[in-house]
C-alpha cells in the first residue's frame, strides 16, 4: 500500500508544480505586456508635457525653443515680468486646486511604491503638474523631469486600478511608470530601470527588474520616434592632447571620491 501511495502522489505533485510554473509564466507574460503599454503611455505623456511647456512659453514670450536662448533675446523688463506672471499663475493653480480638492494631496510615486498601496490620485497630481508647467515655461528654476516622472507613475497606477490588480502588482505598475518617465526625461533606459529597482523598490530581482526594463525600453523607443535621437543634454567636445592626462584624471577621481 505504501508503494502504491507513492506512485499515486508523485504524478499529482509533478502536475501541481507544472501547473504553478505555467501560471507563473502566464503571469510574467501578462506583466511584461502591461509594462510595455505603461512605457508607451508614459512616453506619450512626457511628449505632451514638453509640448505644453513650449506652447505656454510661446503664449508668454512669442517664441518657442530653448528657454535660455529665448530669455537671452528678451528685453530686460520682460525677463522680470514674464517669470513673475508665470509664478503668479502657478500659485493660482495651486490655490484654486486646493479649493476644488480639499483634503486631497498628490502622492509621490516613491511614496506610492514604498509605503503606499500604489494608488496615486489623478486630480492633485494634474494640478501640481500644471503649476509646474506654468513655472517652467515662464523661466522658473525648477526641472521638468519631476512632473514627467510623476505623470508616468500616475499612468501606471490608473491602469493597475482599472485592471483591479492586487496591491503588490499595482506598486510594480507604478514603478514601471516611473521607469518610463525617467527614461523619457533623461534618454537613459538602463539607468532609469536600475534607479527605480535599486532606489525605489530596493530589489533587482528579475520578477521586478524585467518589467521595469521593458517599460524603459518601450518608452525610449517611443520618445525617439517623436523627439529624435539627439542627446537630451549637449556636452562640449573633449579631446585628449596627451595620454599622460589620464594620470591626472585618475588622481582627480580619487580625490573627489573622498568628498
Amino acid at each position: 500500500m505504501l508503494h502504491t501511495s507513492k506512485f499515486v502522489t508523485a504524478p499529482v505533485a509533478v502536475l501541481t508544480r507544472l501547473r504553478l510554473a505555467l501560471m507563473r509564466h502566464e503571469e510574467l507574460t501578462s506583466v511584461m505586456v502591461w509594462a510595455a503599454l505603461i512605457g508607451f503611455l508614459g512616453a506619450i505623456t512626457s511628449v505632451i508635457f514638453r509640448n505644453g511647456i513650449r506652447l505656454f512659453e510661446f503664449i508668454l514670450t512669442g517664441h518657442a525653443g530653448s528657454l535660455v536662448q529665448v530669455a537671452t533675446d528678451l528685453p530686460d523688463w520682460e525677463r522680470i515680468v514674464i517669470p513673475t506672471v508665470g509664478g503668479c499663475m502657478a500659485g493660482l493653480v495651486l490655490y484654486f486646486g486646493a479649493k476644488v480638492l480639499p483634503g486631497r494631496r498628490a502622492v509621490d510615486y516613491m511614496e506610492a511604491v514604498v509605503v503606499g498601496d500604489g494608488n496615486i490620485e489623478a486630480r492633485p497630481t494634474l494640478v501640481r503638474s500644471l503649476s509646474s508647467l506654468c513655472t517652467i515655461a515662464s523661466g522658473g528654476s525648477i526641472g521638468r523631469e519631476g512632473p514627467m516622472v510623476q505623470l508616468a507613475g500616475l499612468i501606471g497606477s490608473k491602469l493597475g486600478k482599472f485592471l483591479a490588480v492586487p496591491v503588490p502588482r499595482l506598486r510594480l505598475m507604478v514603478a514601471c511608470g516611473a521607469s518610463a518617465g525617467i527614461t523619457a526625461a533623461y534618454n537613459a533606459p538602463i539607468s532609469g530601470a536600475l534607479f527605480v529597482a535599486e532606489i525605489v523598490m530596493g530589489s533587482i530581482a528579475m520578477e521586478s527588474f524585467g518589467p521595469l526594463l521593458v517599460a524603459a525600453v518601450t518608452a525610449n523607443v517611443t520618445i525617439h520616434h517623436f523627439l529624435g535621437y539627439s542627446p537630451v543634454f549637449q556636452a562640449p567636445q573633449f579631446q585628449f592632447l596627451n595620454n599622460m592626462e589620464l594620470i591626472f584624471y585618475a588622481i582627480l577621481g580619487v580625490i573627489l571620491g573622498h568628498f
